[in-house]
């Protein structure tokens, strides 16, 4: 499946205009994403490559410590890896230099980009599943609901689901967003769609 994906990421074409002046990327890069690391930063670095100059990102992860709790719980802070930039080269340099290890915080990663930059949209890089959050989902849901900001939701399958592909629909209906499978063949169809 990876080299199919990585395939597939060759292959994409230029978006062309998008409407969205600023974006906010939310990136899972946990432990759980490990053996799908490369394939998350070719896909960074390729909406950065084909993203129009006048367009601002920012990249929301998580914070390198992390600390566990009681049973499969932990306590992981999101963070800002990028502030908001059109530095192409800036973005590329934080997305090469991602690492791939430990819990994720997703809902609080998510209420921090809502607060953080005021996005006019937010794309999730995520499977959904959550083990670090002082937040819960109905939090987040709250906070989605609060800012009124489109968020799409790129999702990478987790085995088991736990329910991640289940939230995240319902975090992008509700948002006006868009869920998307990235073992859909029109990935980047969908994805340049919800980015325009």
């Amino acid at each position: 499946m990876m080299t199919t994906l990585l395939l597939c990421f060759a292959l994409w074409q230029d978006p062309g205009a998008w409407k969205t002046k600023n974006l906010t990327i939310v990136v899972q890069h946990s432990g759980a994403h490990r053996a799908s690391g490369t394939i998350i930063v070719s896909l960074l670095q390729r909406i950065l490559a084909v993203r129009p100059s006048g367009v601002e990102v920012s990249l929301i992860g998580f914070d390198r410590d992390f600390q566990q709790l009681e049973g499969q719980r932990y306590l992981r802070k999101p963070e800002v890896l990028q502030p908001r930039t059109s530095d192409t080269d800036a973005l590329s340099e934080v997305a090469a230099g991602l690492v791939f290890n430990g819990p994720s915080p997703i809902y609080d990663a998510v209420i921090a980009a809502l607060n953080t930059d005021k996005p006019e949209k937010i794309l999730l890089l995520s499977n959904g599943v959550d083990n670090a959050s002082q937040a819960s989902f109905d939090d987040l849901m709250a906070a989605a609901g609060k800012a009124n900001v489109p968020i799409t939701a790129l999702y990478f399958v987790a085995e088991p689901t736990s329910g991640g592909d289940a939230r995240l629909k319902r975090l992008t209906k509700a948002t006006g967003g868009r869920f998307i499978d990235v073992r859909a063949k029109d990935t980047w169809e969908q994805l340049v769609g919800a980015l325009r």
